[in-house]
């Protein structure tokens, strides 16, 4: 029986390389839309481009989500498939996904596919990949069994946003007006969790590099974090996400951590030198 696990672009793996034998990877990409042009946010997408015209435009730009169609082709690369999405609060991903899987299984109702829920988005999504390939790689696991996993897995995984520039994620309804005009008015950075419900959850301001990132490492450890997988993702920030790196293996030395550069979607929300981490907890 064949596997495939498939994310939407939230996801910032552009090429991932899968531990276990024969298992697919694939990538549903969202869209991006700035002065009238649709930018499609694959590997050939240039970011840093993407980034700048969004910053020079004064038209309306807004993001749209992969196609049912664009679902469902990719779910008939596998008998197993599982799916990840960006929050199901944040994007109609999840809803077009939900129905690919039933075009898929109408067509072949042997086939066996699950959505997941991310609640997040960025980081959270690769670590969450990472982990499902582990677990299918481990041993002969049942379809049953590894949705069990991977249900599990996203209740104990958390993603935390530092974010200096909030304009698209509040004109997009995905954060407060009053706090991201606020925050934006103050030119401070703002630290922020997913709720439970998949919405962006304002922790509070930070002021200064060094105590954005002594907060980020007061709630990694308030949150349950001790030491586990740990997905820095970020938007031409390259020095702050190695830095962070580095007072996260200081303080947990057990700690697997990677950094990668935000995808379009991501980098279009968090904007600016914005930093997403996706990591497991214990609680």
């Amino acid at each position: 029986m064949s596997w495939s696990i498939v994310a939407d672009s939230s996801c910032n793996f552009r090429a991932y390389e899968p531990r276990t034998p024969g298992l697919v990877f694939s990538t549903a990409p969202l869209k991006i839309s700035v002065g009238g042009t649709e930018y499609i946010d694959d590997a050939a997408l240039d970011v840093d481009m993407l980034n700048r015209l969004v910053a020079a435009s004064s038209e309306e730009s807004h993001s749209a989500c992969p196609s049912a169609g664009e679902w469902a082709e990719l779910f008939r690369a596998a008998d197993n498939v599982i799916a990840i999405t960006i929050s199901a609060n944040l994007s109609a991903s999840y809803e077009a996904a939900e129905m690919a899987r039933d075009i898929v299984l109408k067509e072949d109702p042997t086939r066996n596919i699950f959505i997941l829920n991310s609640r997040a988005a960025g980081g959270k999504l690769e670590l969450l990949v990472q982990r499902i390939d582990e677990y299918i790689s481990s041993g002969t696991c049942s379809f049953d069994e590894v949705v069990a996993y991977a249900k599990h897995l996203e209740e104990r995984s958390q993603v935390l946003f530092s974010l200096c520039s909030y304009e698209n994620l509040v004109k997009a309804g995905r954060m407060p007006r009053l706090a991201g005009t606020l925050a934006s008015r103050l030119n401070i950075r703002m630290l922020g969790i997913a709720s439970d419900e998949g919405t962006i959850k304002v922790i509070g301001p930070t002021r200064g590099e060094r105590k954005t990132f002594k907060k980020i490492l007061d709630s990694l450890e308030s949150n349950g974090f001790n030491g586990g997988l740990i997905y820095i993702d970020h938007v031409d920030n390259r020095v702050a996400a190695e830095t962070l790196r580095a007072l996260i293996k200081e303080r947990w030395m057990s700690a697997e951590i990677h950094v990668r550069p935000c995808g379009g979607l991501c980098s279009y929300y968090a904007e600016e030198s914005g930093i997403i981490i996706g990591f497991e907890f214990e609680k």
